[in-house]
């Protein structure tokens, strides 16, 4: 990992701090630390204070509010509105300190792909006047900018995908977990980008069908009720597959589409890929902006499309939806399995 220098400018002609600096992500992953409540709140604002998510709701016309405490008091609020939001390109969002309501600052944030798969982040303040913007410059910023951009740094590592089955399936199940547990009691009737599922069918699957697979290693899991407490049973659904990941005691599983496998090489090729595949489904049904990866969607679409009759005739995937040329590895890799990436639960 390495630390980039973050460069922060005042304004001369109008009120203004812009704040640039680079990060070792593609845009997508750092444009997702921004919108996701759970990222979001691990790495903004200085090492001595948590954040806490009041609300949260990243699309135009959102609004969101959070507050930062330390030793579990809060120290300071804040609040505002998404104006805009461009998937991986652009925010722009009102900000406001509840100590001073007053005062509302216009934020832009912009998200430039440059070279080595790094992205370079603009952030704009308009305040509404320079007592007001000199005040932000001299409350501190500098320092909790700093630190909130080194956590970032640390999360952005953290994400990274291990090579490994275990380390693998730990990864992308604790990225579903979040989508799962974040989730209230009327969000499981949303629907999903699979046509006919709503986000509790999506966490159904996930459970039911590697059960019934892993009997092809002997495996016995107890059926579990997903529709009854989707939270809790994909909880317990996602310790029972990690131990057999973490320990395949020799077992091999045998499948007559797949042949004979070991029961962590089949758990990872099949199963946790499912996951993976499946938390997009998950987050948008959510309202939510996921981030598959950059160069795990390339490298995924390169080895579904010399197998694409194969995939197809399977019925697995539908149609494949047209994107245009320049599209996102990510929304190029949703439209060939039949996804389209513009869709949203509103339609």
């Amino acid at each position: 990992m390495t630390g980039h220098e973050t460069a922060i400018e005042a304004g001369t002609e109008l009120p203004t701090i812009a704040i640039i600096r680079e990060f070792d992500a593609p845009p997508e992953r750092v444009f997702r630390a921004h919108v996701d409540p759970d990222l979001f709140a691990r790495w903004i604002g200085p090492r001595s204070m948590t954040t806490r998510i009041v609300r949260w709701d990243a699309r135009t016309g959102g609004e969101w509010a959070f507050a930062s405490d330390r030793s579990g008091e809060e120290v300071a609020a804040f609040f505002g509105s998404f104006h805009e939001v461009r998937p991986n390109e652009r925010i722009v969002r009102t900000f406001t300190y509840t100590g001073d309501p007053d005062r509302t600052a216009l934020e832009t944030l912009t998200f430039e792909a440059v070279e080595g798969g790094r992205t370079r982040l603009r952030a704009v303040s308009l305040a509404q006047d320079f007592a007001t913007r000199d005040g932000m410059l001299a409350g501190g910023m500098e320092t909790g900018v700093g630190e909130g951009f080194g956590k970032l740094d640390e999360l952005l590592v953290e994400n990274e995908v291990p090579d490994d089955p275990s380390g693998r399936h730990r990864h992308d199940a604790a990225r579903f977990t979040a989508l799962v547990e974040s989730a209230t009691a009327a969000d499981w009737t949303r629907p999903s980008p699979v046509a006919g599922w709503t986000a509790l069918d999506v966490v159904k699957h996930l459970v039911e069908w590697p059960r019934d697979f892993l009997k092809g290693a002997g495996i016995e899991l107890e059926p579990l009720d997903v529709e009854a407490d989707p939270a809790a049973a994909w909880r317990r659904h996602v310790r029972e597959i990690q131990a057999i990941v973490d320990d395949p005691a020799g077992r091999v599983l045998s499948n007559p589409h797949t042949g004979d496998t070991p029961v962590d090489e089949a758990i990872d090729r099949f199963y946790t890929a499912d996951v993976w595949m499946h938390s997009w489904d998950l987050a948008k049904a959510l309202g939510r902006e996921p981030d598959l990866g950059r160069e795990r969607c390339k490298a995924a679409l390169a080895a579904m499309q010399p197998i694409e009759r194969m995939l197809r005739d399977s019925g697995q995937f539908g149609p494949a939806v047209p994107v245009p040329d320049d599209a996102s590895p990510q929304d190029r890799l949703a439209a060939f399995i039949g996804r389209d990436p513009a869709w949203t639960p509103e339609g």
